[in-house]
């Protein structure tokens, strides 16, 4: 380092004793120049090279070609789809949707191609489920209801609801629920039981010209308002039995006024058996001004037709029997009316189950 001179290029360094002299290449103005064109040829050729690409040709392959087709527009149409917007962006002409995505289709059921017999089987299985299921329901939230009604306010019609008609010649029927207290093949022995029930408070009548003699201790216009008599009896230990019983006729009336007269009598006996088991059902709600008119109306009618029977005198004397049972009951219900005791009530199924058996003892003598 020290031989170095001014303006001297070289180098000299000593390493393990021994000096190595070193001298820089001088580098003017056309070898620059030459060194730098080299280096931008060389890296253009570079360039070229790599962006060469070698066709290498396969040998032909012995596999079979795919068949597969590849539809391109198709692909293209789905890519356009799946590149449009799928919120409301103000300029589509459709209503926002969801992106396009191609989705297998729902094939719908045909039950036209079902057989007949198989669709007759799923309907009837729907049926069936259909009505179990009904069955059901009712098994778990239905309420067992006794044959004898007690506390249920009495529902029936008005006696205008019931009307008797009749034609000429024809005798009305007079229909009831009865209830029966027994059967005897003695009428003694029925006349005895009636009369013990009697001494009790209730009514009691037995039935003439039958075999076996039937014992009726109670009375209503349907089943309903015969239950509520009924569970009276079962309060007190009886046994009863219900059953419908009408009293009808094969023969004929002779004259108009003896149709008139009968159905007259058949409408009072209904108007009055109607109110006697309300009061016994609730206290007689049915009992009013309006119900009491109309019942002395129809019971003045039937005494203004006087006696139509004075050509027949067992019919006469059958027919004033049965006006007499109504006259008794239409009393008693008017002191029911009043006094609003059960007692006179009981009265008035007694004469009522009277008037029952006069009627029918009546009928029998048309021919």
């Amino acid at each position: 380092m020290d031989n170095t001179k001014k303006n001297d290029r070289r180098i000299s360094i000593v390493l393990n004793g021994q000096e190595k002299v070193y001298e820089e290449l001088k580098k003017d103005k056309q070898s620059y120049d030459e060194l730098l064109n080299a280096e931008i040829s060389a890296t253009t050729e570079e360039e070229q090279q790599s962006e060469e690409f070698d066709w290498i040709l396969s040998e032909p392959s012995t596999k079979q070609p795919s068949r597969k087709v590849v539809d391109l527009g198709e692909r293209r149409r789905d890519k356009q789809k799946l590149g449009g917007p799928f919120w409301d962006d103000g300029k589509s002409e459709d209503s926002p949707k969801l992106p396009h995505i191609k989705r297998k289709k729902n094939r719908r059921f045909d039950f036209s191609s079902l057989p007949l017999g198989l669709i007759g089987i799923i309907m009837s299985a729907i049926i069936v489920g259909v009505s179990f299921g009904f069955m059901m329901l009712t098994i778990f939230t239905g309420e067992k209801v006794d044959p004898v009604i007690v506390d249920r306010p009495l529902q029936t019609a008005t006696p205008t609801d019931i009307p008797v008609t009749v034609t000429p010649g024809q005798v009305p029927i007079l229909g009831v629920e009865v209830v029966q207290g027994g059967a005897f093949s003695l009428a003694t022995k029925g006349e005895e039981v009636a009369t013990a029930i009697k001494d009790q408070g209730f009514a009691a009548a037995i039935t003439s010209g039958t075999e076996p003699v039937f014992l009726f201790i109670g009375l209503g216009l349907d089943k309903e308002q015969a239950n509520v008599v009924a569970s009276k009896y079962k309060d007190s230990g009886q046994e009863v039995y219900l059953k419908p019983y009408a009293v009808t006729a094969t023969g004929t009336v002779e004259t108009q006024d003896q149709a008139l007269y009968l159905e007259t009598a058949v409408d009072v006996y209904q108007q009055l058996t109607l109110l006697a088991v309300n009061g016994l059902a609730n206290g007689g709600s049915l009992l009013t001004e309006e119900t009491l008119t109309e019942l002395t109306s129809s019971f003045e009618k039937l005494i203004s037709i006087g006696d139509p029977f004075t050509n027949n005198q067992t019919q006469q004397l059958k027919a004033m029997a049965f006006q007499d049972n109504l006259t008794s009951a239409y009393q008693e219900v008017n002191n029911f009316a009043i006094s609003k005791e059960e007692a006179t009530l009981w009265q008035v199924q007694q004469h009522l189950l009277n008037g029952l058996i006069s009627y029918e003892e009546l009928t029998k003598t048309f021919n």
